[in-house]
């Protein structure tokens, strides 16, 4: 008998109303999960053994370290149906870490911060850069000195800053049991929460983009920047998109109610169980940039033939 009512199950009534393709389902899930484990501490002995610079290899672990912590968290979410939020919560927080950590990286490859801002002041860095301003043709290009810095950075920060509490503050408002945080509908808060969600990540986006991309000229060959820029940037746009997307779906019905789970408690179960097999098809992808022989001399040093001009 459905059960198309706004609660959730238990995970006692959940794991005794399981059919047997939804036992086979969660068996697979759990063997990906174990293999991306695997596969983030062979990278993390890898990483240990053959990485020279200590502040390189660590923030590498931390980046790295985004694809095990989402699943794991959502590893949990699948036995507890009811923590979904808070699972969200915890995901979305290490991402914005993750993401604060991948800037001084990419920074750590250019060697620092002041040798970073000392290469890139000559570069011209084209401000027409998505998810923003790619159609604005008629942006000027500027070149990254140390205010441009700091005004990247903060562009950063924000995300570090917002996200963990506009996530905070949605859990706290589906803790209340008045809100749903799979419902799209212009009376509920939480739906202008996920707008300020995805403005700030547009905005974070917008700010990796214009910084990396004068940055891709000088770190690609040695450091595969791009394909780890690229990784990252799909993370993003899953983690923030792909819910808004599937909770639309359950919104008009697409997605119907199943058994023990409303439409929009299943949407974001779906979303949580393809979050499992997208980490492990990330990490496994990553592990081939970051499993590339690095420059013996790290980080990256760079002379730039401007330097010696008056």
């Amino acid at each position: 008998m459905l059960n198309c009512s706004n609660s959730l199950p238990s995970s006692e009534d959940q794991m005794k109303g399981l059919s047997n393709a939804e036992i086979a389902l969660m068996v697979i899930l759990n063997i990906i999960a174990i293999a991306t484990y695997a596969i983030f501490f062979e990278l993390w002995n890898y990483l240990h053994n053959n990485i020279i610079s200590d502040s390189i290899r660590e923030k590498t672990l931390l980046v790295l370290g985004i694809f095990p912590v989402t699943t794991i968290v959502y590893q949990l979410g699948m036995f507890v149906p009811r923590a979904g939020t808070l699972v969200d919560f915890v995901a979305a927080v290490y991402a914005c870490v993750a993401l604060f950590v991948f800037f001084h990286l990419a920074i750590s490859y250019l060697g620092g911060a002041t040798e970073a801002i000392d290469k890139l002041q000559y570069v011209d860095a084209s401000l027409n850069v998505g998810p923003c301003c790619c159609c604005c043709m008629c942006l000027p290009k500027v070149r990254i000195n140390r205010k441009a810095y700091r005004i990247l950075r903060i562009g950063i920060l924000q995300t570090l800053i917002l996200q963990p509490l506009l996530q905070f503050i949605s859990t706290v408002l589906w803790a209340d049991g008045k809100f749903d945080s799979g419902e799209v509908n212009p009376s509920n808060p939480l739906f202008y929460m996920k707008i300020m969600l995805n403005t700030s990540a547009l905005l974070s986006l917008y700010v990796f983009n214009l910084s990396l991309k004068a940055a891709f000229g000088i770190a690609e060959a040695s450091y595969h920047l791009k394909a780890k820029y690229a990784i990252l940037i799909i993370y993003i746009i899953l983690s923030n998109l792909q819910p808004l997307i599937l909770g639309c779906l359950a919104t008009y019905n697409v997605i119907p109610c199943v058994d023990l789970y409303p439409s929009k408690d299943r949407a974001s179960k779906i979303d949580h169980h393809i979050k499992i097999l997208e980490m492990f098809i990330l990490l496994l992808v990553s592990r081939k940039y970051y499993r590339k022989q690095m420059p013996e001399s790290s980080p990256l040093y760079f002379e730039n033939p401007l330097h010696t001009m008056p």
